[in-house]
């Protein structure tokens, strides 16, 4: 079987395809070239892969399911998912939740959306009557979950919202696909609705599932692939094959790190040929090696930008990957996983019991690729899966930034939490746990949401603590008081407002570009110029100062219109621009001012009042 995969024409074909594509990204085309290309033939690429992927899963998914004895268990499966769903969105409120990837990705949404352009906007301006993007910049992150919230834009309409309703649908999903996967490896119904409550009991999931972030996307690919691995490998055949290799395509699309994934894909599509006999490779598959195009010349980004891995954001980083980080990460993690408090949305529950397991899961890994004959296609597709979550917990544990209990890198955690549930119940599935067992370990899960998840995510005590996130609600905050948007914002997180199709320019360009603010000021193409600021609070003194990288200079004349604490010693103000001098002369000034009413009263007490008036209003009718 060795030599007759050797001797297909096909196999070469895939293996000369791939060589073309780590070619062109890596030496023939230069890193700007690569840019352009992805920036204007990305989405191209994301739908060619897509629509393969949905050709080959859409037939596979209808059999299985003629094929599927619906139960009443799985009717109440169904009702758990919907629950665990309202609750995550009514404990998590949607917004952003980690800054500023989830506006990055919102903004390349925006972009694919108006001009189908794979990178988000840097300057957009409404001046002349419609809003237009002027500029765009490539983000380093993958095309997938802009291109799938861009969709949702294209179906529904333009709306910034439209990122948390994306992430919502898709926690229903990877609930779902997360229990068949714990039936599969669990060999039982009961397994899966164990692995299903122990991730709803998770407050990091409920975070991501109402945030902007791919993260969620993530894991649902992640355990997607699992399934595919494992339906491929019981009965192998093209459509199979196909749907599984665009899957782990997609799941490179989506995160940096999940390329890694294409290893265990690979060798579970040479396991499939072995135990069938023959090499199966339709067109589309052949053609696969293509659609990583965008992804390898995407990621030459931090080669040209040093600045995009971002180690000055951990003091005494010197490169991005090491083993020197490994035993500082490890000890993280562990504060992460068993922290009772409320400032982790983490599940020490879950923690607990998958540590316990991973061990003995571990060693059967190693079995299992001693003696792949001996192991049936579910075990075999399980074992393939836990190596590539195995890959890439790895990675983040060598990773300059990868402390879990830090409130940006929480969420790169969860496919460690996807290990940790793969190991329980094939660990409980070696050991033939009884029904009776999975029913009592069920019953803990639901505890643990019970007891420890639903008060963490009811409390929120971890999104206050991320100052950023706290910033973030006061602009949205902001724009519902002023919902005109026809203003101007200076503000370093200009995109945030471009996404909102508010005009906006960073701090830094409104310095060196006063004569043009000036300009506008005075022939009020804005009604109005706001300026966002943080205000940092010496804790010898107390006295209050601005943000250097937020501040203007004394060239700004600006008036306080909305201030709030968001964090110990940090405060975030929003300023109007009064007047704008330049050599210590008035060039401009703002001629009308606009207060910003913020509304205290509850909606039961809105609602009281109108009452109220309308009692009265009819009192005095003649």
């Amino acid at each position: 079987m060795f030599r007759r995969i050797l001797l297909d024409r096909r196999v070469w074909l895939v293996a000369a395809g791939l060589i073309l594509v780590v070619m062109l990204a890596r030496v023939v085309v230069s890193p700007e070239t690569g840019f352009s290309w992805v920036i204007h033939g990305g989405y191209w690429f994301v739908l060619g892969s897509l629509v393969f992927f949905l050709g080959a899963l859409v037939p596979l998914v209808r059999a299985r399911w003629a094929r599927w004895k619906f139960e009443r268990f799985d009717a109440g499966v169904l009702l758990a998912i919907v629950a665990c769903v309202s609750v995550w969105t009514t404990q998590d409120r949607p917004g952003f939740k980690i800054l500023a990837d989830e506006v990055l990705l919102l903004g390349t949404s925006m972009s694919l959306h108006y001009d189908r352009a794979a990178a988000y906007p840097v300057r957009a301006t409404d001046t002349q009557g419609p809003f237009l993007i002027l500029d765009y910049a490539l983000d380093k992150r993958p095309l997938l979950f802009p291109f799938l919230t861009a969709t949702v834009h294209d179906l529904t309409g333009y709306r910034p919202e439209n990122a948390f309703y994306l992430n919502i649908g898709l926690a229903g999903l990877f609930l779902g696909v997360a229990y068949l996967l714990g039936v599969n490896a669990g060999r039982g119904r009961w397994p899966g609705l164990f692995v299903l409550l122990l991730f709803a009991g998770l407050p990091l999931l409920a975070q991501q599932a109402t945030g902007g972030g791919f993260e969620l996307l993530n894991l649902l690919l992640i355990a997607t692939l699992g399934l595919l691995m494992t339906w491929y490998l019981e009965e192998p055949d093209e459509r199979r094959l196909q749907a599984m290799v665009y899957g782990g395509v997609l799941l490179a699309s989506t995160r940096y790190e999940s390329i890694l994934f294409l290893i265990p894909m690979a060798l579970t599509a040479v396991w499939g040929w072995w135990r069938s006999g023959r090499v199966m490779l339709s067109w589309p598959t052949i053609l696969s090696p293509l659609f990583l195009l965008p992804v390898l010349l995407q990621n030459q980004v931090f080669s040209t930008n040093k600045g995009s891995w971002e180690l000055a954001g951990v003091a005494g980083a010197t490169r991005p990957f090491g083993p020197e980080y490994f035993a500082d990460n490890l000890g993280h993690a562990l504060a992460f996983f068993f922290d009772l408090g409320p400032y982790q949305p983490s599940s020490p529950l879950f923690a607990a019991l998958g540590l316990l397991a991973l061990p003995i899961f571990a060693l059967w890994v190693v079995r299992v690729f001693r003696a792949p004959g001996d192991h049936g296609p579910r075990q075999t597709a399980a074992a393939l899966l836990g190596l590539g979550l195995g890959a890439v917990t790895l990675v983040h544990l060598f990773y300059f930034w990868g402390r879990f209990d830090d409130p940006v890198i929480h969420r790169l955690s969860l496919p460690l939490h996807l290990l940790l549930a793969l190991a329980l119940v094939v660990v409980g599935a070696r050991l033939a746990f009884s029904d009776r067992v999975w029913k009592a370990l069920a019953l803990v899960a639901l505890g643990g949401l019970l007891f420890h998840g639903l008060p963490v995510m009811a409390k929120q005590a971890y999104a206050h603590a991320y100052s950023p996130g706290v910033e973030m609600e006061l602009r949205r905050e902001f724009i519902s008081l002023l919902p005109e948007r026809d203003y101007l914002f200076i503000d370093n997180d200009s995109v945030f407002w471009i996404t909102q199709k508010i005009p906006a320019t960073p701090a830094g360009q409104a310095g060196a570009r006063k004569d043009g603010l000036s300009y506008h000021l005075r022939n009020h193409s804005f009604s109005q110029m706001y300026v966002f600021q943080s205000i940092l609070v010496d804790d010898q003194t107390g006295a209050r100062r601005v943000d250097p990288v937020d501040d203007l200079g004394p060239d700004f004349e600006l008036e306080t219109v909305l201030e709030r604490r968001v964090g110990t010693l940090l405060f975030a103000r929003i300023s109007r621009v009064v007047a704008i001098r330049h050599e210590g002369r008035e060039v401009a000034r703002s001629t009308t001012a606009v207060p910003v009413k913020v509304e205290r009263r509850s909606p039961e007490e809105i609602e009281k009042a109108r009452a109220i008036y309308m009692e009265n209003w009819i009192k005095q009718l003649p």
